[in-house]
């Protein structure tokens, strides 16, 4: 038995160790180790509950946006308060703006370079970090993106236009079509998404790449069929099998474009809020932190060095199960599959593997991408469509008055890119009394369960193969597949205000 231990896991945001045991080229053990403590809970004690959605989007700098509005959803729960139209067409497009954003960072930046010539020796030359065609466009088109952004936002990162009550701001109809006149333009860079069954069959007939018919299409569909092929990594990567979505994108009837739901492996299983539990025996935590949020876990008091425990990260779990969370999980829960990728390249549209996780984040990306400019999948019922008409007709509200309430319970639930985001606030004498959250990748990075269960990112990382019993590429592959976010997940206090400073060189795997 071989011991692998990787620390810190780069590419990837935030702070993450993995060990691993190996024998006969496989994984056999893993434990994944969050390596920092989040201190944002404890912050926020005492504090006017409207501090919550500024300090909370502090917490990452990617998810800034998803963390302001869940944190939003809370408050606005607890009031009681139901925001007008405007500002639910204004939070959605903020949000799918954010996660095309999220997903060109994960293939291009964070994963793609897994399968690029500059590791595998493949040809795939775009994909090479820094210096590749593919890895130098995806930062410009971020940028563009960025840039919707901050005319939506007021800035990027850290938006300041989400408010309690809706939204401070009123776009108008220049506003809008400069948000969608660059959402053309990175659409055009993406390609259309009927050209997506051309650009497979060219791949596997083995005739030269077209990239007229779009460059992301081109890029993923060369790493899917590099994965599948070569790596045959439909067949490893596999979790527990059941996932979560907390649900995103309103719409005007009350329902939401990816719903809530939760998959138990066999169904999509209505889910409640109140089956949702923090497991903390083998994290750094006292044991009186973990329970349900907020209605009896009291914020994280820290633990390190606790008897058995080897993680900053909670154990969140769904009626006693561990949960994957994520684009695959979303539209699981949905029961989207275009073109039935997943059906027929992953090995089954619900099955959690490595190479599934690459092709939901690239399916959601189309999927969004046509709602919303409302071509392709969702054409003439996009999110564009939906916001332009309701300013020419100069009837936009996008506030509610507020008003803190004395007392409450509020729960926000979203998805952040990564996965199911919720935040819970308890408020007594209009101060925030308590307040938990649950990250999207804290469902994924979680450590072991209070039952011994491994979290997700353990348990998919059993089986992977290591070839030589020392060639750690694929147990990356299977780490950076959930696209984790440990930013969310841990954050870091110093004893006495030390300050450390490490050094860290050119390891892209």
């Amino acid at each position: 038995m071989v011991t692998i231990k990787i620390d810190p896991v780069t590419r990837i945001e935030g702070h993450l160790g993995v060990t691993v045991e190996v024998e006969d080229s496989a994984v056999k053990e893993a434990h994944s180790e969050g390596t920092m403590f989040r201190g944002f809970e404890r912050i926020l004690v005492g504090r006017d509950p409207r501090d919550a959605p500024v300090l909370t989007s502090r917490i990452c700098g990617v998810c800034h946006e998803v963390h302001r509005i869940t944190a939003l959803r809370a408050l606005e729960d607890a009031a009681g308060v139901k925001i007008p139209e405007g500002a639910r067409i204004l939070r959605n497009m903020i949000e799918a703006i954010t996660t095309i954003y999220s997903h060109a960072l994960h293939i291009y930046v964070l994963s793609g370079p897994d399968y690029s010539d500059a590791v595998t020796g493949n040809g795939l030359t775009r994909l090479n970090p820094i210096t590749g065609a593919a890895y130098i466009e995806a930062y410009k088109m971020q940028r563009k993106l960025h840039e919707a952004l901050a005319i939506l936002g007021g800035k990027v990162p850290h938006n300041m236009t989400p408010i309690a009550g809706g939204a401070t701001f009123v776009p108008t109809v220049n506003d809008a079509l400069r948000v969608v006149t660059i959402g053309m333009e990175v659409s055009d860079w993406v390609g259309a998404t009927e050209n997506l069954p051309a650009v497979l069959e060219r791949k596997l007939a083995g005739k030269p790449k077209d990239m007229t018919l779009g460059h992301v299409l081109n890029d993923v569909v060369d790493l899917a069929a590099y994965a599948l092929l070569a790596g045959k990594a439909n067949e490893w990567g596999v979790s527990h099998g059941n996932f979560i979505s907390f649900g995103v994108y309103d719409k005007a009837d009350g329902s939401q474009l990816e719903p809530r739901g939760v998959y138990d492996g066999t169904k999509v299983i209505p889910m409640d809020e109140k089956k949702i539990t923090e497991d903390v025996k083998y994290s750094w935590f006292t044991d009186a932190s973990g329970g349900v949020p907020t209605r009896d876990a009291p914020p994280p008091t820290p633990a390190y060095g606790k008897e058995g425990a080897y993680s900053w990260a909670k154990a969140p779990r769904y009626d006693g199960m561990p949960v994957e969370s994520g684009p695959l999980a979303r539209l699981v829960a949905a029961g989207l599959d275009p073109f039935d990728l997943r059906k027929n390249l992953g090995g089954g549209a619900n099955k959690s593997s490595t190479l599934n996780r690459i092709l939901a984040r690239a399916q959601e990306t189309l999927f969004l991408r046509d709602w919303v400019l409302g071509v392709g999948l969702f054409e003439g019922d996009g999110l564009k469509d939906e916001l332009l008409a309701a300013l020419k007709a100069g009837n936009v509200k996008t506030y509610t008055p507020f008003k803190v309430p004395d007392s409450g319970l509020g729960v926000g639930l979203w998805e952040a890119p990564r996965g199911a985001t919720g935040h819970w606030t308890y408020i007594k004498n209009k101060l925030i009394n308590r307040y938990q959250v649950i990250a999207g990748t804290g469902w994924n990075t979680k450590p072991r369960d209070n039952n011994g269960k491994r979290g997700s990112i353990e348990e998919a990382l059993i089986g992977v193969p290591v070839p030589g019993n020392k060639d750690p590429i694929n147990i990356l592959r299977t780490i950076r597949s959930f696209d984790p976010c440990l930013a969310c997940t841990v954050h870091m206090i110093m004893p006495g205000g030390k300050k450390y400073s490490i050094e860290a060189t050119g390891c892209w795997r």
